[in-house]
């Protein structure tokens, strides 16, 4: 099974170069977008390299660096940012490395600064180091490909790749945390539960924990507890004219965006709407809106400490009521050395059963 799982969801992409179709002869970025998405997730599907050639990057590339830049040391959790130059491939050139002063280019220095955030999120409050909790270095690639709307994690090659968005549906994709720390948390779960990125319950938990640690990230960032938090994923990341729509909802699935170039949200809200296949993006709503019903009783450090602790303790085929049965299990544990308080475990059951599957 590849690990290589894209922030935007192919149904939102798909909707707006259906949309977008009908106004043009040309193709649009939306449709360029779709295309190399459904290839990134067709050769995740068959564990074969049907992507474009040149987004599959060497075994062992060979790393070079603009004079001045530093190469952090293998193992030390540094970060090397490159810059890929509107082409559909790695490029093999750090431009700016770990403690390296900013450089010309706003989204490298972007990417820079929140790979820092999430990195110190995992260290400080969960007590990880780095991604594969052994120092894994931090890369980001910028500027991939042509008004490429999404970004990706690349479990094979390690690294995390930001288009520009097209400045009409999205920005580029650097410019909210939801995006790095979301999609480097599929790093965190491709090295603990290695839950299955498939269209059942594994792969809507899959997609959820990316949801719940990388709104925890963009939350403790900016000050926000449970209470004064939005709740939404990619709100950052809309163009001017879609200003105030999201990608996701975590309080209310479903409720995300709803306007003639995205269409309307179909996450379900609970267990009441949930069909498979689907793919994880739809379902993740459901164990989303349990994260958030916890975090509103016991607050959003000990509820991400017992998703993290859930995370690292599950398998690639769990379901969702087995990670509510392990998430109370966690609880209970924590909860005996106060780390979360004593209710804890009553709550993730009982937020569980609200949603449906305890």
């Amino acid at each position: 099974m590849k690990h290589l799982c894209t922030f935007v969801p192919p149904h939102v992409i798909e909707h707006i170069a259906r949309v977008q179709g009908r106004e043009s002869l040309a193709p649009t970025p939306a449709q360029r977008t779709a295309v190399v998405s459904a290839q990134f997730r067709k050769a995740r599907r068959l564990g074969t390299p049907d992507v474009p050639a040149a987004t599959v990057p060497p075994a062992a590339p060979k790393i070079t660096a603009v004079a001045g830049v530093t190469v952090p040391a293998p193992g030390t959790a540094g970060r090397e940012i490159y810059d890929d130059q509107h082409e559909a491939s790695y490029s093999t050139t750090v431009i700016r490395g770990e403690g390296d002063p900013a450089v010309a280019g706003l989204n490298a220095d972007l990417a820079y600064d929140n790979l820092g955030s999430v990195r110190e999120f995992y260290k400080k409050l969960l007590g990880r180091n780095s991604i594969d909790n052994a120092g894994l270095d931090l890369a980001a690639h910028v500027n991939f490909d042509n008004d490429f709307a999404n970004a990706f994690w690349d479990g094979e090659a390690q690294v995390m790749v930001f288009g520009n968005g097209d400045n009409v549906i999205f920005k580029d994709l650097t410019g909210d945390l939801d995006v790095s720390a979301h999609e480097l948390t599929h790093g965190v779960t491709q090295f603990t539960a290695g839950l299955n990125y498939t269209d059942d319950q594994s792969g809507a938990l899959n997609e959820s924990f990316s949801d719940m640690i990388g709104s925890a990230v963009d939350a403790w960032a900016n000050n926000r507890d449970a209470d004064s938090h939005n709740w939404l994923i990619g709100d950052e990341i809309m163009a001017d004219s879609l200003a105030g729509e999201a990608l996701r909802s975590m309080a209310e699935p479903g409720s995300a965006y709803d306007n003639p170039v995205m269409g309307r949200d179909p996450q379900p809200r609970d267990m009441s709407g949930y069909f498979e296949p689907a793919d994880p993006h739809l379902m993740s709503g459901i164990t989303n809106r349990w994260f958030y019903l916890i975090c509103k009783e016991i607050g959003l450090d000990a509820g991400t400490l017992i998703m993290y602790q859930t995370l690292q303790n599950l398998w690639p085929t769990a379901g969702f009521n087995d990670a509510a049965v392990v998430a109370a299990a966690q609880a209970r544990i924590l909860a005996e050395t106060k780390k979360v308080p004593p209710e804890a475990a009553q709550v993730v059951r009982a937020a569980a059963r609200q949603q449906g599957f305890w």
